[in-house]
């Protein structure tokens, strides 16, 4: 097994954390709003989500940054910077898609975000420097379409 290939698969375990990190972060987010509001006869805002939003942001850019560190990716803060942009990005899709904000599975929401910082790495790699920008723009072209679908066709929800 060639090195950029288990680069990959360490950096796509460490999208997986990260796509775990928000899953959880926004389950407590929505688990504190309900709770506060709860006894609330008029609208209710809390910063709950934006909290849960915040420390996801805040957790998982040290989990990137450690994780290609040790992987030997370098220069760690650009891939950081683009990973949490590709998996914000993802996890914004998803969102919009989904009939609540986010998909009941927690599989589905590690899934999408697993590979954000594998195709970051790809097209950080130069010989497959082509292959990475292929997949990423496949990827931000299939999102996009599957964001239009859900706004025009009528049930269509994950």
């Amino acid at each position: 097994m060639s090195k950029i290939y288990g680069v990959l698969a360490g950096s796509a375990l460490v999208g997986a954390v990260t796509g775990w990190m928000a899953r959880a972060l926004w389950l407590w987010a929505v688990a504190q709003d309900e709770r506060s509001c709860a006894d609330s006869v008029t609208l209710c805002f809390t910063f709950y989500p934006l909290a849960g939003i915040g420390l996801w942001m805040f957790l998982s850019a040290p989990v990137l940054a450690f994780g290609l560190w040790l992987l030997g990716v370098r220069p760690v803060k650009g891939k950081v910077a683009a990973s949490l942009a590709l998996q914000w990005f993802l996890i914004a899709v998803l969102a919009g898609v989904s009939r609540d904000d986010l998909p009941a599975s927690m599989a589905l929401n590690v899934g999408v975000m697993a590979p954000a910082p594998a195709l970051v790495v790809l097209c950080a790699d130069p010989a497959r420097r082509t292959v990475g920008q292929i997949a990423v723009g496949a990827l931000v072209a299939v999102s996009l379409f599957l964001v239009w679908l859900s706004t025009h066709v009528t049930g269509f929800f994950l």
